[in-house]
């Protein structure tokens, strides 16, 4: 059997054109009505006279207090019921309402009681008046909102442990921001025939970037460039602990990159908690009578490199040997590699948060974007050359807000 839908048109819907005989009987009764209301209401209701007597009050007003008769409250005031302090209140308050001819609508009111506890409470009252229009008193209705109140509190209660908890977070930050930026890079070393320039952006306050000049026995230029895994105060933490490293390996360095990472990397494994770390090391040797130099590197798990040859102005990556990350068992540096540097050349090392900058497009600022703008503006000063590389890509991406630490580091042969 197919089922006719009933539209809203046909239900069935109270007629409204007169009252029927329950509904005249209702309407013939207000006091009942009144009575009624004042019977089963949760609301606290209440009449007063001008001497802000009880009149008539609600039951749940009368329950609240003790009496199972709503009656007996009749002729008695706040002052018989609640403590000195509310009743003056609420008394002032109700003489105010009878001067003024004006109502307090929505009023919190803090109840205090004979035992010394407290309720809270919204009330409205207003100024009651006969048929006559003569003032006869005031009606008011409250309701209780201990539990909200109560709620609000430790709301209120919590943001204030947490904004003290922010302000302490704020300024752990920025004092390990200041360390940071004392230690990193630390010391430069001032190398007659080779300019040394660098940038270091973290994206918060703090970050897991970290580059280092350990110093050596024989006074060579070595350099450490580590990126740590993860961002924030955790990565700012290691850097401290590699910065100690590097140095203490430094003191002990004998012209090898190789043996100084797997000596750093054998101090940091089993000491984080969880990722790794890249790194790259590398020292110059002498300078040759015709000004070259030869720069050996090795990495763990860091081939981003790039060479500028001044003598065909172009940029190409340098492809070193693989070498396994930092931090995790079993890990080793890669083999040696040797490069040649000749007057003017520059050598480039970073981190990946240079390239992989991203635009509202998602599209990368990429390897060959980086290439490209080193190129364009190698004719420039070393620092000056990677500050504009940094304005660039952040013109590209189009927002302050870096996507993660940004770091580089770059010698030139003068």
């Amino acid at each position: 059997m197919i089922k006719r839908k009933v539209s809203s048109l046909e239900m069935k819907k109270p007629e409204n054109t007169k009252l029927d005989e329950n509904s005249m009987l209702l309407k013939a009764s207000p006091k009942r009505l009144f009575e009624s209301l004042m019977e089963q209401t949760a609301d606290r209701i209440y009449i007063k006279d001008k001497q802000s007597r009880f009149v008539a009050v609600s039951q749940a007003l009368a329950s609240m207090h003790g009496y199972s008769d709503r009656h007996d409250l009749e002729g008695m005031t706040d002052f018989d019921l609640f403590s000195i302090e509310h009743a003056q209140q609420a008394f002032d308050d109700e003489q105010k309402i009878i001067e003024t001819d004006k109502p307090m609508i929505n009023i919190v009111e803090k109840e205090t009681w004979p035992d010394g506890s407290t309720t809270w409470v919204t009330s409205s009252k207003a100024p009651l008046h006969l048929n006559s229009g003569k003032l006869a008193g005031i009606l008011g209705i409250s309701r209780d909102i201990t539990d909200q109140k109560i709620a609000q509190e430790k709301l209120a209660e919590s943001e204030q442990r947490l904004r003290e908890q922010n302000k302490i977070m704020s300024s752990d930050y920025e004092s390990a921001h200041k360390v940071q930026s004392v230690m990193i890079p630390g010391r430069v070393p001032d190398i007659k025939h080779i300019n040394i320039a660098y940038l270091w952006k973290p994206m918060t306050s703090v970050g897991g970037d970290i580059i280092s000049f350990p110093r050596t026995p024989n006074n060579c230029l070595l350099f450490y460039l580590g990126d740590v895994c993860g961002h924030g105060a955790t990565a700012a933490f290691y850097t401290v602990l590699l910065k100690y490293l590097t140095a203490h390996q430094g003191e002990v360095y004998q012209d090898d990159p190789t043996n100084f990472l797997d000596a750093v990397n054998k101090e940091i494994t089993g000491r984080l908690n969880s990722g790794f770390v890249t790194g790259m090391a590398g020292h110059f040797s002498r300078r040759e009578n015709d000004g070259s130099r030869i720069l050996h590197l090795s990495n763990c798990g860091h081939p981003l490199n790039l060479f500028y040859r001044a003598a065909t102005h172009t940029i190409e990556s340098v492809v070193l040997p693989t070498g396994m990350v930092m931090g995790l068992p079993g890990g080793t540096a890669s083999d040696t590699f040797d490069l040649k540097l000749e007057k003017g050349d520059r050598f480039y090392t970073y981190t990946d948060g240079i390239f992989e900058a991203s635009n509202p497009e998602g599209e990368e600022f990429s390897r060959q974007g980086l290439e490209n703008c080193l190129l364009e503006h190698a004719d420039k000063p070393l620092q000056e050359t990677l500050d504009q590389l940094y304005k660039t890509v952040a013109e590209f991406t189009g927002t302050p807000d870096q996507q993660d630490d940004i770091t580089l580091l770059a010698f030139e042969l003068t």
